[in-house]
């Protein structure tokens, strides 16, 4: 999932330092979704300590939680497509 998809694109900034202020926001979502999917997309199996993480990494990036929401639906949707393809 494209974190750029889920956030979208703010075509409208006003001034040099709010553009700025907004590109540091945008590149901070990117890292935090990133890393959030990366990170979940390495969960294949049931592992506590996994999940624990996923938990704080979330936790830390609370500011992007719908984005993070997002990336754990498109994974949701993405593993149960792979099973239903393959019974």
């Amino acid at each position: 999932m494209d974190c750029a998809v889920l956030r979208g694109v703010d075509a409208g900034t006003a001034g040099v330092g709010f553009r700025s202020s907004k590109m540091e926001d945008a590149a901070a979502r990117e890292d935090a979704c990133r890393e959030y999917e990366s990170s979940l997309e390495d969960l294949t199996f049931n592992s506590k300590p996994h999940i624990n993480m996923l938990t704080i990494l979330a936790e830390e990036n609370i500011a992007f939680a719908k984005d993070i929401v997002g990336i754990i639906e498109a994974q949701i949707s993405k593993v149960f497509m792979h099973r239903i393809l393959h019974i």
